[in-house]
């Protein structure tokens, strides 16, 4: 088992328990295409009544760098703090689900991400889920292709265009 728990200074005004689970399942793996979106999930198990959910913050991995924070605000919405607007929060964290889109892919967001949920009560409760994205680059198409794919259509639609004619000349000309 190896924890790590390298998310900057924590400072809690309140008891924090730290548990540590071993993960039922190996860190799961997205791919995204350049230029498109990915959804990194990040499912944990709902808070109950008397917990209030703090933060979400998701990092970057090797090395470890600040990505967005997520803050609920006063009417119940989620908006991020900081992370600009490339990053935007889909789940539903109320019922344990704190996924979130990148738009715009670019092959530098290929890397390991966490997810850390903040959960306080009486005590200070993170969850932390792993999420690997891997962005594949989107498929080129030779130019000479896309010439010929115009050409090629052109032709065939000149040769059943004289077909016609011809059969319609013949047609009246035996009338």
């Amino acid at each position: 088992c190896r924890v790590e728990l390298n998310i900057g200074k924590l400072h809690a005004v309140v008891a924090t328990c730290l548990t540590v689970r071993a993960a039922v399942v190996n860190v799961s793996v997205v791919t995204g295409t350049m230029g498109t979106s990915a959804t990194l999930s990040c499912v944990f198990p709902p808070p109950a009544l008397d917990h209030t959910l703090h933060k979400v913050t998701w990092m970057r991995k090797d090395p470890y760098r600040h990505i967005v924070t997520f803050r609920t605000q006063t009417d119940g919405s989620w908006a991020a703090e900081n992370g600009g607007t490339r990053f935007e929060l889909v789940g539903k964290p109320e019922w344990g689900n704190t996924s979130t889109r990148i738009k715009q892919l670019s092959v530098e967001d290929s890397h390991g991400y966490l997810c850390l949920v903040e959960i306080v009560t009486s005590t200070y409760h993170l969850f932390q889920c792993e999420i690997q994205l891997q962005i594949a680059t989107a498929p080129q198409f030779s130019y000479t292709l896309i010439l010929c794919i115009p050409l090629g259509v052109k032709s065939l639609v000149l040769l059943v265009m004289g077909f016609i004619l011809i059969r319609d000349k013949t047609r009246r000309s035996r009338d």
